[in-house]
């Protein structure tokens, strides 16, 4: 059904799938993501996952309900980034998929690539100081 993608992600014990699932909480200590707890929706079983980053696919219609009062959003509701970087007003927070135009999968996934070299720029600063 999920075709070969699925098939080859399989056997990798370092990319657990959690079928039926969605994310509950995002656990923070201190600023940084620690966890996510999932819940499955066949069972109701809930778990957390031990993570330190998050990617959140909001869709075409800006999904950002999450991020209100946590980083600045334009009238439309989508985050506000530094163009052409993804950076946004808290420092070390990166945006990627704010596409007004054309709202595509692959623009989103050419601003992931931006948003991680973005990140890496910003740890790489940190640690120069």
């Amino acid at each position: 059904m999920w075709g070969p993608a699925c098939s080859a992600l399989m056997p990798v014990p370092q990319n657990p799938v959690d079928w039926n699932s969605v994310v509950e909480e995002i656990l923070g200590d201190d600023g940084k993501v620690v966890g996510a707890r999932l819940r499955n929706v066949q069972t109701g079983e809930t778990k957390v996952l031990d993570v330190t980053g998050v990617f959140v696919a909001i869709g075409h219609d800006p999904r950002s309900e999450l991020f209100k009062g946590q980083v600045e959003m334009d009238d439309e509701g989508y985050v506000k980034v530094d163009a052409p970087s993804t950076r946004t007003n808290v420092p070390g927070v990166v945006a990627a998929g704010v596409d007004h135009t054309y709202r595509q999968a692959i623009t989103a996934s050419g601003t992931g690539c931006a948003a991680a070299l973005d990140a890496e720029r910003f740890i790489a600063s940190c640690l120069e100081l």
